[in-house]
């Protein structure tokens, strides 16, 4: 272990209804937990020469279905551990293996279960369902417990005579990403649960608090709760964005324009002022009411201001179990612009018998002045 306190383990199956073994022989281990309606990922590497008879590298190379779960953590006596000690960071289905005989190993990789949606596609249309009751059915299909919170609506309002969008076939997974943005919702897929769930309070506190000390008391020199941090502003996003959205309705005959924050589009600077004018963002959308493109522009707004204000954090994954691809990142003590609140893109554990056990955190968010800006109106 890379660590006398860190410890780790790997498992495999070959059916989701059969009990998964510990198998050993492994060196590295990589957790990739994406946002954004797109599956996690994960890499495991064994050394084919330290795998145990029962799961040797001809057993592994010639399966047809795996099942992988990763974990990793800190045990109370790591001298004396349960597996129920440490955190399931993924369990998904491998993709692909990989042997090198040269270098003697055996790599698996996958996704978690968000596959089983992506692979399967469906023209069914459920024009009297709500979302919610959608996302329950599909998550029952396919044997995952639905982590889910009702709706109202039903889906025939969202996509009024949407001709194509209603007859073509497409991924159930294209399908809950779509109802999730209707919504307003975050969709994904943890363990054997799928979670259909509002989008976290942007207003809430931070769940968790990062510090940046410029001069420690004790030897002068700056000190913090990670072991590197990097920021980055993007000065298109900060002078201003502006997001207009246009919709011809077929059955209505007529056509339908919403503009957001603000209630006119910005013109055009010439001379000192060329360059100093918002950005604006045009989406033509078909057959939308006049609601649906205030709802859509507002959504596409926050969508674009979260990648003003960047972050790339590095710190020790042991004792940070708790941050998550629902957590909230507060940062303090820089004295600048990205002392604020960060939302996780990408978390990325790895966990490696010589390298240690590590996490690193993409994360981003609007700056505070462009969360006054969006208390603005949508013009309609």
């Amino acid at each position: 272990m890379p660590s006398s306190t860190v410890r780790g383990a790997v498992q495999i199956s070959t059916d989701t209804n059969a009990a998964p073994v510990t198998v050993g022989g492994w060196v590295s281990w990589e957790v990739d937990n994406n946002t954004h309606h797109s599956p996690d990922t994960f890499e495991v590497v064994f050394a084919a020469n330290a795998l145990p008879d029962a799961y040797d590298a001809a057993w592994m190379t010639s399966q047809k279905v795996m099942y992988v779960s990763l974990w990793g953590g800190t045990p109370s006596d790591p001298t004396n551990w349960a597996l129920n000690e440490l955190t399931q960071w993924i369990y998904g289905q491998v993709d692909t293996v990989e042997f090198d005989p040269e270098v003697a190993t055996i790599t698996l990789k996958g996704r978690d279960l968000t596959r089983v949606f992506q692979d399967a596609k469906t023209t069914e249309k459920w024009q009297n369902k709500t979302s919610s009751q959608i996302a329950t059915l599909l998550a029952k299909r396919h044997g995952l417990t639905p982590v889910v919170t009702a709706t109202s609506t039903q889906v025939g309002k969202f996509y009024q005579i949407d001709h194509d969008k209603m007859t073509n076939a497409r991924t159930e997974w294209d399908i809950l990403c779509e109802l999730a943005r209707f919504e307003r919702y975050t969709v994904y897929v943890q363990g054997t649960s799928l979670y259909f769930q509002p989008i976290p309070d942007s207003s809430a506190p931070p769940s968790q608090i990062l510090n940046w000390f410029p001069r420690s008391p004790v030897n002068g020199f700056p000190i913090a709760d990670y072991k590197s941090i990097k920021f980055t502003r993007a000065l298109t996003v900060s002078k201003g964005i502006v997001v207009v959205v246009r919709s011809l309705h077929d059955k209505m005959k007529r056509s339908f324009t919403a503009i957001y924050p603000g209630n006119s589009i910005p013109k055009q600077g010439v001379g000192s002022q060329a360059g100093s004018e918002p950005q604006v963002y045009y989406f033509n959308v078909p057959n939308k009411t006049q609601q649906q493109c205030v709802q859509l522009a507002q959504a596409k707004y926050q969508e674009l201001v979260q990648h003003e204000m960047k972050c790339d954090i590095a710190l020790p994954a042991a004792g940070n179990d708790g941050i998550t691809k629902n957590s909230s990142i507060g940062i303090r003590g820089t004295g600048t612009a990205f002392d604020q609140t960060y939302y996780p893109d990408t978390l990325k554990r790895s966990l490696d018998i010589e390298g240690g056990y590590c996490l690193t955190i993409g994360a981003k968010n609007m700056s505070p002045d462009a969360q006054d800006a969006s208390n603005g109106q949508a013009s309609s």
